[in-house]
């Protein structure tokens, strides 16, 4: 299981950097009309955060929670199995540095919730 989450985490930072870069790029070629390089890229480094601490708890599937950064405001997405899943996404993601507001959008679907 350590295993799987440390893939996940390599793969959202793999995926973050190249985001960076193509934005950068963006930039360069004179796109001025979004976020300034450093706003993207420390927003970039804010969604990569959340990401990396939603596989790190043990009670949430990061692989059912999407995340997006703007201007330091988060927004969560997805469909977890319970709505204390859907509360503990969201404090998990005011809990990471540089997060100045949460839009949870998060839906609750029963199928989802494990069984034991």
């Amino acid at each position: 299981m350590n295993m799987r989450k440390l893939i996940i985490a390599t793969a959202i930072g793999a995926g973050a950097m190249f985001g960076a870069v193509g934005t950068a790029v963006h930039a360069a070629e004179g796109d001025t009309s979004k976020q300034s390089v450093s706003e993207y890229a420390s927003d970039t480094v804010i969604t990569t955060k959340v990401k990396g601490a939603l596989v790190a708890d043990s009670t949430l599937s990061a692989l059912d929670i999407s995340v997006e950064t703007t201007d330091g405001t988060v927004m969560l997405s997805g469909t977890v199995g319970t709505e204390a899943q859907v509360e503990q996404a969201a404090r998990v993601a005011r809990d990471v540095e540089g997060v100045k507001q949460v839009q949870n959008d998060i839906k609750v679907d029963p199928s989802k919730a494990e069984k034991k």
